[in-house]
């Protein structure tokens, strides 16, 4: 799927000219995952590679954002978050002059680099060509999943200011043409090595995860099978059966696969067999935690149904936003708020379905313009990490519905409280 950039901050690998002043000490890194992509080893491993790099004395922090949802315009998403959520990051509506942020981005599929105003300049991100050139380095490993590995190629970008991507109208001599010519090369063959490395990590990592999980699958599927048979709520139907029951089909097409992985000796020779298994491992595992926190949620945990609850009053007040003058919307807003104050409710998951289900049809009812533009053509399931309770079973969230509502072909295929 296409990867879009967004604004702006990068750099590619550092190689001959690196800035004059580096860091003696190391940057801190932290990590702002809410698209629930990267694992504790995914970030030891992209933090541990950030503060080994060359990267300018002025970047004092460096901040790795996920999201589930990019909207309309994903730099402006991403700063708006950061000051709402984190304003350590953030001073007078601009980032911090000593921070560097580097960010991807799902439904569309987007990044976006930001840095403060010192890092900026000793990065020269503004130089032509120069954003183009570190997202061309970083858009293959986004493409094949390999999130660590463009998270650690751009920030490696940021080190070398000398990367850009040539404009057709810059014309250089020969001297410099093979001069560039054989800095390319060198580089490319720094990438390459680096890269490989990386992915073989990743493989790696996944194997291991296979081999972790594979053995407790099957008890796993049982349990999770038994606990939505016996969930008694509206929230968990038929419709929810039918998400995991594809779930499960995933699986079962994916044993042979499992069987086969038991006895490989070269678990590099392997990637896609080990992609496909892991992804069926992950999908399952993923839906059994959604379920627990489902059963809590059904069970009375507040800590629980106020996530929830402040999850849906966040996607109706975004719609709200595109449409103010809205009565319907503004009195389902008021609804959803007015659950959040009574959270130990007896009847608490019907009467959350039944805003549910009056909201379903007010998100399909906006003007096609309103909506963030999507381009996934998958809704939110269980077991990816989007899904949450209701979903699929009474309604489609705004944040995720302008694909189906513009393409109402697709939207028929799809199960009722997917519908528009």
């Amino acid at each position: 799927m296409r990867w879009v950039p967004c604004a702006a901050v990068v750099g590619l690998f550092a190689a001959a000219s690196a800035p004059a002043a580096l860091a003696e000490d190391k940057p801190a890194v932290d990590f702002l995952d809410h698209a629930q992509i990267l694992s504790s080893s995914d970030e030891e491993a992209v933090k541990s590679q950030a503060q080994s790099m060359h990267l300018p004395d002025s970047v004092h922090e460096v901040v790795y954002a996920t999201y589930p949802n990019s909207g309309e315009g994903f730099s402006r998403t991403l700063l708006h978050d950061l000051a709402r959520e984190h304003p350590q990051f953030i001073g007078n509506g601009e980032l911090q002059k000593n921070v560097l942020v580097i960010a991807v981005g799902f439904e569309p599929n987007s990044m976006a680099v930001r840095c403060g105003a010192q890092v900026c300049r000793d990065i020269k991100i503004y130089d032509a060509g120069r954003v183009d050139g570190i997202l061309d380095q970083m858009r293959p490993a986004l493409e094949d999943d390999d999130y660590t590995v463009g998270m650690i190629l751009a920030t490696r970008a940021v080190a070398d200011p000398t990367v850009r991507r040539q404009s057709a109208q810059e014309a250089p001599t020969w001297s410099v043409f093979i001069a560039a010519t054989v800095m390319l090369v060198v580089l490319g063959a720094v990438g390459l090595i680096t890269y490989l490395f990386i992915r073989r990590a990743r493989v790696r990592k996944r194997f291991d995860y296979i081999e972790g999980a594979r053995d407790g699958a099957e008890e796993l599927i049982k349990r999770t099978e038994a606990r939505i048979d016996a969930l008694h709520s509206p929230l968990a139907g038929d419709y929810l059966k039918v998400q995991w029951r594809s779930l499960f089909n995933q699986y079962t097409d994916a044993r042979p696969t499992l069987k086969a992985l038991e006895n490989i000796q070269d678990y590099s020779l392997h990637a896609a067999s080990i992609k496909e298994a892991y992804k069926a491992l992950k999908q399952i595992n993923t839906a059994a935690a959604q379920i627990d926190s489902l059963e809590n949620f059904c069970a009375g945990d507040t800590a629980v149904r106020a996530g929830e609850v402040q999850w849906l009053l966040g996607d109706a007040q975004a719609a709200l936003s595109r449409q103010p003058d809205n009565a319907s919307l503004r009195q389902i807003t008021q609804r959803i708020k007015d659950l959040s104050q009574d959270l130990s409710r007896e009847d608490f998951d019907s009467a959350f379905a039944r805003v549910l289900e009056d909201y379903h049809p007010m998100v399909g009812a906006l003007p096609e313009r309103l909506y963030p533009q999507r381009d996934r053509k998958t809704p939110p399931l269980l077991g990816t990490p989007e899904w949450r309770p209701g979903m699929g079973t009474h309604y489609m969230p705004y944040r995720f519905a302008g694909f189906w509502v513009a393409n109402n072909n697709v939207s028929s295929q799809l199960p009722n409280p997917y519908r528009f």
